[in-house]
């Protein structure tokens, strides 16, 4: 059965509050990680488990990647608990989805009609905005964290000049236009990628859409690492400010 839709499908109600099959892996994806890290915390000092080496391999690799771009251990540190979240949920998503029996192989009756009670987060652009705004947010707290409140506005609201008050007007609509940027790439080829195997898996149900499951999985974890490098940079390009005035003011009381 192949079916195709947009938005995503409610497939049950609880307690009078619809919950869509894309809600639903969501909880599913916060438990697995839920589960793996409350493991990882009972057993960290455990240096022989393969598993919990596993995780601690990952989060120095995503703290060597955030100081390549921050340049600074302290911030990085700060930082990587935010990334490390968006890249997992993301990447454990996008994996989730292409295991057998996943994508178009359970469906429940409703009155709406037939739907997959399983679908991937990634491909619903309400959770994909969700995940955007979180990253809009944390971009926004670190940047006051690090410019301070005076600084911070000056951002967007500076009318030393006029220029400088049109170049604010512009740094509000680029933080906004973030959100827009960050949701649909996410959506867009995550959404793509489970059309064409949907399909392929329609017209050719074996051998022929295990290549395509391995694009997608590598395409999966190209668009987790996109998100949380994005989310990185545009961190790092906020706090900037920070480093610049400090620079000025040490030059003008060398002087």
């Amino acid at each position: 059965m192949l079916n195709i839709r947009l938005e995503s499908e409610y497939i049950l109600t609880i307690f009078g509050v619809a919950i869509s099959n894309t809600f639903l892996t969501s909880l599913m994806v916060t438990t697995v990680l839920g589960v793996m890290a409350g493991v990882f915390y009972i057993r960290k000092e455990d240096h022989r488990n393969i598993f919990i080496n596993g995780i601690r391999i990952l989060i120095y690799e995503l703290l060597k990647l955030t100081d390549m771009v921050t340049k600074d251990r302290s911030l990085s540190k700060r930082i990587l608990p935010l990334i490390a979240t968006f890249f997992l949920f993301i990447v454990t998503a996008n994996i989730l989805a292409l295991f057998p029996g996943f994508l178009g192989s359970f469906f429940v009756q409703t009155q709406a009609g037939i739907f997959s009670i399983l679908r991937s987060p990634n491909s619903d652009l309400t959770i994909t905005l969700a995940l955007a705004l979180f990253s809009i947010v944390g971009i926004q707290f670190f940047s006051l964290q690090e410019l301070g409140i005076k600084a911070y506005l000056m951002r967007f609201f500076n009318f030393t000049s006029p220029i400088n008050f049109i170049l604010g007007f512009f740094e509000i609509v680029s933080e906004s236009v973030k959100v827009f940027s960050f949701s649909f790439r996410l959506f867009g080829n995550v959404f793509a990628g489970e059309v064409l195997l949907l399909v392929i898996a329609f017209l050719v149900p074996y051998i022929i859409p295990i290549p395509f499951m391995v694009l997608e999985l590598f395409v999966g974890i190209i668009q987790a690492f996109i998100f949380a490098i994005l989310t990185l940079t545009f961190i790092k390009t906020s706090t900037l400010h920070h480093v610049e005035s400090v620079k000025k003011n040490k030059l003008s009381s060398n002087n």
